[in-house]
């Protein structure tokens, strides 16, 4: 399934679902936003706003979608879908991954890499919140591995929804 086609799923989610208000599902550019260290651009401007609907402080639970290249072959790329929570009830992150664990390194180069950015992003935002995230441990949540290679996107989707 292609990230636009998950972005179109989570932006139903978001729209259409009923979902508790404690809990945000952020959009594929806003993931982007951070993997690049984009801290300042107007999209994390507006959803780590410090009032209103998005003041991510508030909430228990902050889902990101996470979309990885994973080499298939010499010339073919597949992407790989999987979802991270920032779980501020129980003050850890979380990882969602059908395919791959903890021993996986590049999933955990992978993770570090945007659990490192998000953490700054939320210092840059917050630095002045009893919130703080930088202590959060990572959890890699056991679940049931996927036997295909074409479904990480619609289960990701139930994870997000759930």
């Amino acid at each position: 399934m292609s990230k636009y086609v998950v972005a179109c799923g989570i932006d139903f989610i978001n729209r259409h679902m009923d979902m508790s208000p404690d809990k945000t599902i952020m959009q594929y550019s806003m993931t982007c936003k951070i993997w690049d260290g984009d801290f300042h651009h107007k999209i994390p401007r507006k959803h780590f706003a410090a009032h209103g609907d998005f003041k991510l402080t508030m909430k228990k639970c902050v889902m990101f979608p996470m979309f990885q290249e994973l080499p298939q072959g010499p010339h073919d790329k597949c992407g790989h879908h999987y979802a991270i929570c920032l779980d501020l009830k129980n003050q850890r992150f979380e990882v969602l991954d059908l395919m791959r664990s903890e021993a996986d390194a590049d999933l955990t180069t992978h993770v570090e890499y945007f659990i490192n950015n998000l953490k700054e992003t939320w210092n840059r935002h917050y630095e002045n919140s009893r919130v703080q995230i930088g202590h959060f441990p990572i959890e890699y949540v056991a679940t049931t591995k996927q036997g295909n290679w074409h479904d990480y996107g619609f289960h990701m989707l139930e994870y997000l929804a759930k």
